[in-house]
């Protein structure tokens, strides 16, 4: 198989209206240039949802402050494991460069023409912050060739060597990190309550995402259920008019072989008549 990459590129920057069109006819194309393999993977793709366009967009029309945003996550976990205490200065420095990409993807939609309903921003975020703190979609958010909308690993979690997703590195006394000499006990005093500040942030954040991620969930299935709604009620449109349809055609047909059968007495008749007149 040869490299599909420009290809890809191309349809990751459709919008999603426009996406089956034009997988199907890239897809021909591609096979009638005899590259079936490149065809079939091209062929397989599945068409995004609105959301996950839009963070594709990202990386076509902010790619910068994306590059940045991949950057600071990537700072966060190598902080994280050395420091502790910049953890609440890590999330919040985040936690604002996620929210102005989740605004710009917002913005994104709402321009292209597509509805940004309550879930839109938590399921903008979540899969802007799942793919940068997961080593293998990470690539994938920064040249917009992410095929399926990821779950958030929560505020709480930032990336770290050896794991794949960051954790935070909780205080305490095997996890701080030695004090200079002469540190004053003041001193000493404000740091455990700046940890339990941090920490209760990081709580707070994570509740907040996960009401997000229910709040997403929730609007998905009932998004489904109103889909499936849809289907049935339009599948019951069409046999009610497939049954009446059958029924005219029912009183055509009744209407035709009463007429046929007139007719053929009209003919028979008609016979009757012209052998009377022979004979007299």
């Amino acid at each position: 198989m040869t490299d599909v990459t420009r290809e890809l590129d191309e349809l990751y920057g459709v919008p999603p209206g426009e996406f089956t069109a034009a997988r199907n006819a890239k897809a021909a194309a591609l096979k009638a240039a005899g590259r079936a393999e490149d065809a079939q993977t091209v062929r397989q793709l599945a068409k995004p949802t609105p959301f996950l366009w839009a963070v594709n967009q990202l990386a076509r029309q902010d790619s910068e402050r994306l590059a940045h945003f991949i950057d600071v996550v990537r700072r966060g976990r190598r902080s994280q494991l050395h420091d502790p205490r910049t953890a609440a200065e890590d999330m919040r420095t985040i936690r604002a460069e996620l929210q102005a990409l989740t605004s710009r993807a917002t913005e994104i939609l709402t321009t292209a023409g597509y509805g940004a309903p309550s879930s839109s921003s938590a399921r903008i975020s979540n899969t802007v912050l799942g793919a940068a703190t997961d080593d293998d979609r990470v690539d994938d958010l920064r040249h917009g060739r992410l095929d399926a909308e990821l779950a958030a690993p929560g505020f709480e979690v930032l990336a770290g060597a050896p794991t794949r997703h960051l954790q935070l590195v909780r205080g305490g006394k095997s996890s701080e990190p030695r004090r200079a000499p002469g540190t004053s006990m003041a001193g000493r005093r404000r740091e455990p309550a700046e940890a339990k500040r941090e920490h209760a942030e990081a709580r707070r954040a994570q509740a907040e995402a996960e009401r997000a991620r229910e709040a997403a969930e929730r609007e998905r299935r009932a998004a489904e259920v109103a889909a499936a709604r849809r289907e049935a009620d339009e599948r019951k449109a069409a046999a009610e008019r497939a049954a009446d349809e059958v029924r005219e055609l029912e009183r055509r047909l009744a209407d035709a072989r009463r007429n046929l059968r007139a007719a053929e007495r009209e003919a028979a008749a008609a016979a009757q008549r012209v052998r009377r007149h022979t004979t007299s």
